[in-house]
C-alpha cells in the first residue's frame, strides 16, 4: 500500500509504528525523518529512505552522511519541496526589483491556489490559471472565465460518469460532494482549504470556474469524457490519466503577451525561467529563455541560457547573467 504526497504527487510508502504521540489519536501522519529526531531514528533502524527538505544556508546536506536529524529548519533553504524549492531566491528577486525590473509569477494555478509562501515574496504581478487572470501591483488587468452554462454542463458530465475532479476559480476551489471523490482530500491538502461546493456554481449563474483537474484512471467512460473536453477545452496531460482542462483561448504565452502589451514593453526585454515541459510554450515565446540546472533535457534546445541548479543559487546566477541583479 502506498500514499500520494499531495505536494509532489510522488508515491510514498506507508509504515506502521507505535512511537507517535498518543495524543495524536488514530490515523496517519507525514513523517519527516531528515528533520525530526524520532522519525530519523525510526528510518535508521529500518533502513528507510531519508530525504531532506531543508538544507543549511551555509552548505548542502547529504542524507547518506547524516548522523542525526537536521532540526534547525527555521533558517534554511527549501529543497525537494516542489514549488517551495530555493526560497532563498527571494534575495535575487529583491535585487532585481531594486534595479528597476518587474518580476512576475506565471503559473497554472489560479490566484486562490498560490501558496502564501509565494505571495510573501512580493512579486510585481501574477499570471494565474494559465493566463486567465493577471494581476499587476494589486490590480487585476485581465480576466477570462468559462461561461456559467458551460461550467454547469461540464459538472453534469463529470457527475454523470463520476469522474474524480476539482474545479479552480480565481477566488476559490470547488469540489463535488455528491459522489465519492478521492480528489477531495488531495485538493484540500494541496490548496490548504476545505473548498466550496460546486453546487454554488450550478445554482448561481453569476459564479464560474476557470479550469479543472480530472482523473480518468480506470474510468470506463474515459473516451466519452475526453471527446467532450477536446471539443471545449485545451487538454494538458499530467500523466497517469490525469488531465488539466483549461480555456482554449488562454495559456502562459497569451499571459506574457497581455503583460507586455499592458506595460508597453518590448518582447526583447522579457525573460522566462522554467524547468519542465509544462513551461515549454512560455520558454519558446521569449528571446531570453532560461533553463534551471535541474531542468528536463527536452526543454534545453529551446533555452538561450542554462543556469545552475536551484540549490546552487541558479535563480540568482541567471539574473546576474542578464545584468538584472
Amino acid at each position: 500500500i502506498k500514499a500520494i504526497n499531495p505536494l509532489t504527487k510522488e508515491e510514498i510508502p506507508i509504515w506502521i509504528s507505535d512511537y507517535v504521540l498518543i495524543t495524536y489519536g488514530t490515523g496517519a501522519i507525514m513523517a519527516v525523518p531528515a528533520h525530526d529526531t524520532r522519525d530519523f531514528e525510526f528510518a535508521k533502524k529500518f533502513n528507510l529512505p531519508i530525504k531532506p527538505v531543508i538544507m543549511p544556508k551555509d552548505g548542502k546536506i547529504d542524507e547518506k552522511e547524516m548522523t542525526e536529524a537536521y532540526t534547525d529548519v527555521n533558517d534554511g533553504i527549501a529543497i525537494n519541496s516542489g514549488f517551495l524549492n530555493g526560497l532563498a531566491s527571494k534575495e535575487a528577486i529583491k535585487k532585481a526589483k531594486e534595479n528597476g525590473h518587474l518580476v512576475f509569477i506565471n503559473t497554472g494555478r489560479t490566484f486562490s491556489g498560490i501558496p502564501k509562501t509565494i505571495t510573501e515574496l512580493n512579486f510585481d504581478g501574477y499570471v494565474c490559471g494559465c493566463g486567465t487572470h493577471i494581476y499587476f501591483q494589486g490590480k487585476k488587468i485581465k480576466e477570462s472565465v468559462i461561461p456559467n452554462d458551460q461550467c454547469v454542463e461540464t459538472v453534469k458530465i463529470l457527475r454523470k460518469y463520476q469522474v474524480y475532479a476539482f474545479y479552480e476559480a480565481d477566488q476559490g476551489i470547488y469540489f463535488d460532494f455528491s459522489y465519492p471523490n478521492p480528489f477531495l482530500e488531495m485538493g484540500k491538502k494541496i490548496f490548504g482549504t476545505q473548498g466550496k461546493s460546486i453546487d454554488e456554481i450550478i445554482e448561481d449563474q453569476t459564479k464560474t470556474f476557470d479550469k479543472c483537474l480530472i482523473s480518468l484512471k480506470e474510468n470506463p467512460a474515459a473516451d466519452s469524457v475526453m471527446e467532450y473536453f477536446r471539443q471545449h477545452y485545451y487538454c494538458i496531460s499530467r500523466g497517469d490519466d490525469v488531465w488539466e482542462m483549461t480555456q482554449k483561448s488562454c495559456n502562459k504565452v497569451t499571459g506574457i503577451q497581455e503583460v507586455w502589451a499592458y506595460l508597453g514593453a518590448d518582447l526583447e526585454d522579457c525573460l522566462a525561467v522554467g524547468d519542465s515541459e509544462n513551461d515549454l510554450d512560455m520558454l519558446k515565446a521569449v528571446k531570453n529563455s532560461i533553463a534551471m540546472g535541474n531542468a528536463r533535457p527536452s526543454i534545453l534546445p529551446y533555452c538561450s541560457y542554462v543556469t545552475a541548479d536551484i540549490l546552487d543559487d541558479g535563480m540568482y546566477h541567471a539574473l546576474q547573467h542578464y545584468d538584472i541583479t
